[in-house]
Parts: C-alpha cells; sequence; structure tokens
C-alpha cells in the first residue's frame, strides 16, 4: 500500500509531532490531518538536539502550550533547552542555540532565516 505524504503524516520522533502540533498541518472537515496548503506538500525539515529533545515528555517540557507557527518553516535546529510558546513564529531557515545547561525561553516573535543564540 502507497500512502501520499499529503493523506499521512508519520510521527516517528518528536521533531515530527512538534510538526504535525503546529500550523503547519491542518485538521479538515473529515478529521483528516494534512500538510497546511501553503506548504505543497513539503513538510518543515526540523532537527531537535536528542539530549533534551527525545521522549515525549521532554518535549512537553519545553513546548507546554500551543506549539510554535512552523506553516512558513522550511527548516529548523534546536540545539540545547529551549523553551518554545504559541507567540514563537519560525519561517524559512532557522537556527536556535541555548549554550546553557538551564532552559532558556525563545522570546515571543518572528524569527525568519536568522540563528539565534540565547543568552547563557
Amino acid at each position: 500500500i502507497v500512502v501520499p505524504r499529503s493523506r499521512f503524516a508519520p510521527v516517528k520522533a518528536t521533531s515530527d509531532l512538534l510538526a504535525v502540533r503546529s500550523d503547519a498541518y491542518v485538521l479538515g472537515d473529515d478529521f483528516q490531518l494534512a500538510l497546511a496548503p501553503s506548504r505543497n506538500g513539503i513538510p518543515p525539515s526540523i532537527e531537535l538536539d536528542p539530549k533534551h529533545y527525545k521522549m515525549v515528555d521532554q518535549l512537553e517540557a519545553r513546548v507546554p502550550g500551543k506549539a510554535p507557527s512552523l506553516k512558513d518553516c522550511e527548516y529548523l535546529s534546536v540545539e540545547g533547552p529551549v523553551d518554545f510558546a504559541g507567540e514563537n513564529v519560525i519561517a524559512g531557515k532557522v537556527r536556535v542555540i541555548n549554550p546553557a545547561a538551564a532552559p532558556a525561553p525563545l522570546p515571543p516573535g518572528l524569527y525568519k532565516d536568522t540563528i539565534v543564540t540565547l543568552p547563557a
């Protein structure tokens, strides 16, 4: 059986779960989960630091409420423990780095085609 990506959103890692919980995916009237039409069938590419995001409970601790907006995200890389919120909008290619061992929040706002290094 071959199921097109437009009808199937595999969740094998917490990075996939973050994408599915964001606005990059929409729930249709038929309760089918699909990529937002603006994504043209291409999901965002997300790399989360495995030390801080490998397990679901770790992801939920770093994204406690609404997921950040990823509908315009091409690529997101996160290094270190970064706390996200629904007020974060990720667009284009973004890399977020927290060099500290303690979790740090990503301030609300739009992040587009940038590297963000949080203060240690």
